[in-house]
């Protein structure tokens, strides 16, 4: 069963700062945001496998460090004075790569760049990642964070599962505080949710292959 819900305790250590979003151009200086994030397991599992994560396929207007707001017809602009600490889709890859470590046990995580031989790589397209204002501009946004996920067996690069995985939150206010927090959240439970079936799929996968 994909996780749903994460402890409190997870979403209470986002770098938050009260303050109004502004959608014209101001000479001030960006305050920037980081999510919060899983704490790591610290343990090496002899039994585990290895998968490689991927940098997510994200759209060119999602892929830098602005944090995006969706308004009407779909118009996508950003908040001023305010930005992700790294882009996003290395955001969102970190997250993956932790949340794995974090819940997982039967996975460890590694990036490309890290140089380590993984049995399966998951592949990731990032749909959504934007505060969406459904009820108008000075309601409450919801951070919306979608993707597209694919596994892929590295011996025969054969794909072995794709799942369309997604997560929202409404934030408390429009105050870009609030929509950060509303972006953790989000982001926590989609990329618990990838990694958890990240496991049940590898699970499956790898058994079936010792089988023959």
């Amino acid at each position: 069963m994909i996780r749903k819900t994460l402890t409190a305790a997870l979403l209470g250590s986002a770098t938050l700062l009260a303050g109004c979003i502004s959608l014209l151009p101001e000479n001030t200086p960006s305050t920037v945001y980081r999510l919060s994030t899983p704490e790591p397991s610290g343990e090496l599992r002899d039994a585990a496998v290895i998968v490689g994560v991927q940098r997510p396929l994200t759209p060119r207007a999602l892929s830098g460090d602005q944090i995006a707001l969706s308004q009407d017809r779909g118009e996508l602009v950003f908040a001023e004075g305010a930005e992700w600490i790294t882009p996003v889709p290395r955001l969102v890859q970190d997250l993956i790569v932790e949340s794995m470590d974090a819940f997982e046990p039967s996975l460890i995580a590694s990036r490309p760049e890290d140089g380590v031989r993984a049995e399966f790589e998951l592949a990731t397209e990032l749909r959504s990642f934007e505060a969406n204002y459904l009820d108008g501009p000075d309601a409450a946004p919801t951070a919306v964070v979608r993707m597209r996920a694919r596994l892929i067996r590295i011996s025969d690069r054969r794909l072995v599962a794709v799942e369309a995985i997604g997560a929202q939150a409404v934030s408390r206010s429009p105050r870009i505080g609030d929509i950060v927090a509303a972006f953790d959240a989000a982001s926590q439970e989609a990329t618990a949710n990838v990694a958890q079936w990240t496991a049940e799929q590898v699970a499956i996968h790898h058994d079936a292959d010792h089988e023959h």
